[in-house]
């Protein structure tokens, strides 16, 4: 054998060896996507990111996909989003609105805001008439807030200030702020839990009637190339989770507390 012919010999089996050992993850495109705090849902500090930012993970996982997520705050988390910045961002209710500037995936979680109370304060929710002249806090640019605003465009007597995390929210209830806040269960849960004592905890009063119950979604930008392969992708994951029992699986290990 030549050496021309060895030399290409091993020059091909070194090659074979490159492209064998590389890690297999290179060769799979990345989604970018924007995130935010609503833990334990979505979380720079939680486990995996949170639950549902766990969840869109493997369901892009199991489509051939990573997932880069960038943490903002949330009307950043939009903007670059709907700019084509990045692909999307995680964790939206449906409006219109938004509906203009995204393509929406199948819906990931179910997520139910609730009235929160302090003890002692006559308050019970039945129709939106009831909301009228009592001072609500609510969280800025959650579907909650659209949800009084509309109240407020057709004519009823809606006042609410908005803050930026549902712990403030909290806060101006137990100050005496405000009457009433809007707030995840879970996520009020776990912020009374870790920032509240148990006096005050024993205080503040659930309403058992859900103000809103809307599933979050990944919202996909329409300024990006590649939307509708995007949306595809995370949605024949889903359907893959959901089938293989792994979505329900994450749910139980979200209810043992596993992303704290």
């Amino acid at each position: 054998m030549s050496i021309r012919l060895i030399r290409r010999w091993v020059l091909t089996i070194a090659c074979a060896l490159i492209v064998s050992t590389f890690p297999a993850t290179a060769s799979e495109p990345t989604i970018r996507l924007t995130n935010g705090e609503f833990s334990p849902l979505m979380s720079a500090r939680a486990k995996h990111g949170g639950l549902v930012s766990h969840i869109v993970s493997e369901a892009l996982a199991s489509s051939g996909y990573q997932v880069e997520y960038g943490f903002f705050p949330w009307k950043r988390a939009y903007i670059m989003a709907k700019n084509g910045r990045w692909d999307g961002s995680v964790g939206w209710g449906y409006t219109d609105e938004r509906a203009e500037d995204f393509v929406y995936s199948d819906a990931i979680f179910p997520a139910r805001e609730y009235f929160f109370y302090r003890e002692g304060f006559v308050f019970d929710w039945q129709e939106d008439s009831d909301l009228q002249g009592i001072k609500i806090g609510v969280n800025r640019g959650y579907l909650s807030q659209n949800v009084l605003q509309n109240m407020q465009e057709r004519g009823l007597n809606i006042n609410y200030l908005t803050t930026t995390t549902e712990l403030q929210n909290l806060r101006a209830l137990l100050g005496g702020r405000v009457d009433v806040v809007v707030c995840n269960d879970l996520v009020a849960k776990r912020l009374l839990n870790q920032h509240f004592s148990l006096q005050e905890r024993d205080i503040i009063v659930q309403h058992p009637r859900p103000f809103t119950e809307s599933p979050l979604h990944v919202i996909v930008s329409n300024n990006i190339e590649h939307t509708e392969e995007v949306i595809l992708a995370i949605n024949r994951g889903l359907g893959a989770l959901r089938e293989s029992g792994r979505y329900q699986a994450l749910l139980d290990e979200f209810e043992a507390g596993g992303y704290e």
